[in-house]
């Protein structure tokens, strides 16, 4: 599995950012090996995955379908969507958000919002209940999460002077809020911040990729806003001449997905020294932000992960999918 973004960096000026966020200690590791599961998912890397009714979803596996569905007993697996502009087609899907068997996605480049019906018993069909377009003004909105009570954040790419725009359910803008962890970004630019959403009931956390950044805020349905905590796991090394982030440069979370109690995120902490930069670890966080486990995955990289119902987490890398009870993790 290769990484989706790559940097070539030409450092003029490292900027070290020097940050009152609390950080933690990563030294204490617990490494385990985890059981495979498959090596047979002929795909490229997929961009998110989920789980629903005893089913793994992976998004945009290749160039023809949108979404591959596997039957987690069975294994067999069967393709969805087709990439185009048609009402169920899709050029860059993601899952924002799930309530019960209803699944909602989001096309950054169609600017497109989709709810589906999901039946996954007998055989696969997602029925389409809602479309509509999604339109944000001058902000570069790169990714979107639907929040269990209503609300909807927004990624701002591009155009704001805040990380994150916060919209009610008809995508109307309430406020914005979040600030850049790092000083001596672009104005107005957060793109080389980007990173993964998820939540529980009124809680959003979110993971940045380029950098170790995890925050949590609380977002009630009235459309209030409070930061919670924030933490910076790496120190952020900037190239202000070039406006790249420098090699040396740790990357961060590259998913991250929330339960009742806990926060897991698959952290790199690799910079683009490294031969490879794909995460090898899952941190586990309380809704607090305090680490209590810090999973090592021997020889096995991690691209994206999902937690299934029966308490298993899957993970996807290097063209193999694995799989770790969480209660041997003593959790």
């Amino acid at each position: 599995m290769k990484t989706i973004y790559v940097y070539l960096i030409f450092p003029l000026f490292i900027l070290s950012c020097s940050s009152s966020h609390r950080s933690i200690n990563l030294d204490d590791e617990t490494e385990i090996v985890p059981q495979l599961f498959s090596d047979e998912l002929v795909m490229p890397p997929p961009t998110q995955m989920r789980y629903l009714n005893s089913h793994l979803l992976f998004m945009t596996p290749n160039v023809s379908s949108c979404m591959l569905i596997m039957d987690e007993k069975t294994k067999k697996t069967v393709v969805w969507g087709q990439v185009g502009n048609g009402p169920d087609d899709f050029f860059s899907i993601s899952c924002v958000g799930q309530e019960g068997d209803k699944m909602k996605f989001y096309d950054t480049n169609l600017r497109k919002y989709a709810e589906y019906e999901v039946s996954l018993q007998d055989s696969v069909y997602l029925k389409r209940v809602e479309t509509r377009q999604i339109n944000t003004g001058s902000i570069s909105v790169l990714r979107i999460h639907v929040m269990s009570n209503g609300m909807i954040v927004g990624f701002a790419g591009l155009g704001s002077e805040k990380m994150f725009v916060l919209m009610d359910e008809n995508f109307k803008e309430i406020d914005r809020f979040g600030d850049s962890p790092v000083k001596g970004l672009p104005e107005d630019n957060f793109i080389q911040l980007h990173g993964a959403f998820t939540s529980y009931q009124n809680k959003l956390f979110f993971a940045s990729q380029p950098t170790g950044y995890l925050a949590c805020f609380v977002i009630n349905a009235n459309g209030s806003v409070a930061k919670q905590w924030d933490k910076l796991l790496t120190e952020p090394l900037y190239d202000v001449g070039a406006w790249k982030w420098a090699k040396e440069n740790k990357w961060g979370f590259f998913d991250v997905q929330a339960t009742e109690k806990y926060v897991f995120a698959a952290f790199s902490g690799k910079s683009l020294l490294d031969k490879e930069i794909l995460p090898q670890n899952i941190l586990v966080f309380t809704h607090e932000g305090v680490l209590i486990k810090n999973i090592k995955y021997k020889n096995e990289y991690i691209g994206r992960f999902t937690l299934s119902d029966n308490n298993k987490l899957y993970t996807i890398g290097k063209d193999r999918l694995m799989v770790s009870e969480l209660d041997s993790w003593g959790l």
